[in-house]
């Protein structure tokens, strides 16, 4: 990012904000990447409109953004910052540091949030109550809250929420409150828990929550809920979202293929020079992205799939035989080659016809194919057994190396492996909605879709 040119506004705007992205990862980022990217960011940030300022401090505030990237935010102002501010915990050093920079109207904000432990020069005489009066004046904070939902992961550590302050509760452990709920895997409902003292989430809430499990391997997933304020009508908990209909769905599906197909057809006249020479450093870079236009157009395509699958509108033959599968297979070796990962294939099978629509089936298993092989590397030697387990076909790969020690969990949710992660999720969720699953191994990974009797 900090290498590629930005000529114009747009792209000007475009690279300060994936620079803040980058930065408010905290400790993810080395020392001097965050310095170059703290300085680019200081020198476009002049020319960054207020609406987008408040609205990257609103998708960045959290716990992990450092002090140096909140000063800048707030020397810009409490319209630009007040978000940012309020999530931020930082020592006191670097709230020292960011009321040394901040605004004329973020200091009382500043006051009231984080006083410091002696009086600002030229604000002594300002007492507190008159801080928070000011502050609430350039700042007033939201209607109280009544109801929210909540999502948490095994280790009790919610990790979700909506309709509510995230940083008041992402991370926040529900273990000790509700252990013998977790310890049992029992759902519980109205149990009574304080959040907090003070503050829009203060005061007595009324907890309700369902255990979750993966639906691939039966193993427990954590808990989701809803969390009402004691006192608030019940009945507003019944509302939960709904996925959109069918027909909607499939109307999206075609409104992402569109640009997405203008986005590849562009990068391959930049990569092929259709228009002209081109440098090769945008030829690579137009590679990649056609690559993972590519990607995304093929889970827009899975999604479809998905929706008229439980539409019950998926037409053509209801069984998939074995033999259709097998170039598949063979296309997923030849791909391997090319990229000097070695793919040895077993196949066990013989002749089997899966309980699905070979279209489905095909797309499942090349899914699952690219998926595993995305993260190889050259000279990785990997192997695929295809073979028969019960009433149904396991197709297993070795997990590459660099998917060895990933959890469950962490090779599902893992961000640095983003490819892989939504690949393995669509898999995972298709072949549920089929009767089948995807057990994930030590060693290996399998997918197990139904045969036909």
């Amino acid at each position: 990012m900090l290498d590629q040119p930005a000529a114009d506004a747009r792209g000007r705007a475009v690279q300060w904000r994936q620079l803040v992205e980058l930065v408010a990862r905290g400790n993810d980022v080395s020392p001097a990447i965050r310095d170059a990217a703290l300085e680019r960011i200081a020198r476009l940030m002049k020319e960054i409109p207020a609406d987008l300022l408040a609205a990257t401090a609103r998708a960045i505030a959290g716990r992990s953004v450092p002090a140096e990237l909140v000063a800048l935010f707030a020397a810009r102002g409490a319209a630009a910052s007040a978000a940012l501010v309020t999530a931020a915990d930082l020592d006191a050093a670097g709230w020292s540091a960011v009321r040394a920079v901040a605004a004329d109207d973020v200091v009382p904000l500043l006051g009231s949030l984080h006083a410091p432990d002696a009086p600002e020069p030229g604000r002594a005489d300002i007492a507190p109550a008159a801080m928070v009066e000011e502050a609430a004046a350039v700042w007033p904070p939201p209607p109280s809250i009544g109801l929210f939902r909540w999502e948490c992961g095994p280790t009790g550590d919610i990790d979700w929420v909506e309709g509510a302050p995230r940083a008041a509760l992402i991370g926040r452990s529900l273990i000790e409150p509700f252990s013998g709920r977790f310890a049992a895997r029992l759902p519980f409902a109205d149990e009574p828990l304080v959040l907090a003292e003070e503050g829009l989430v203060a005061g007595e809430w009324r907890w309700s929550g369902t255990p979750a499990f993966f639906a691939d391997t039966g193993r427990f997933a954590g808990y989701r809920g809803i969390a009402r304020r004691e006192g608030a009508e019940p009945q507003a908990e019944q509302a939960a979202p709904t996925l959109p209909p069918d027909d909607d769905l499939r109307e999206l599906m075609h409104e992402l293929r569109t640009p997405l197909n203008a986005i590849i057809g562009f990068g391959e006249i930049i990569e092929g020079q259709y228009l002209g020479p081109a440098h090769r450093a945008y030829r690579e870079r137009a590679s990649g992205i056609v690559r993972q236009a590519r990607r995304l157009a093929d889970a827009v395509d899975n999604l479809d799939l998905a929706a008229r699958l439980r539409s019950g509108r998926l037409q053509g033959e209801a069984i998939a035989p074995l033999d259709a599968l097998r170039p598949v297979i063979a296309e997923l070796a030849r791909e391997a080659d090319a990229r000097s990962i070695r793919l040895t294939v077993e196949d066990r099978a013989g002749q089997a016809n899966l309980a699905l629509p070979p279209q489905l089936a095909e797309r499942l298993v090349r899914q699952f194919g690219v998926a595993m092989l995305d993260p190889a590397v050259g000279e990785e030697r990997l192997m695929m057994v295809v073979d028969r387990l019960g009433g149904s076909l396991a197709l297993g790969i070795d997990r590459p190396s660099a998917l060895h020690g990933l959890s469950e969990r962490r090779l599902l949710d893992d961000r640095g492996q983003a490819g892989t992660r939504f690949g393995l999720r669509l898999v995972q969720g298709l072949s549920t909605m089929v009767g089948g699953r995807l057990d994930i191994g030590t060693d290996r990974l399998v997918l197990l879709l139904p045969l036909v009797g």
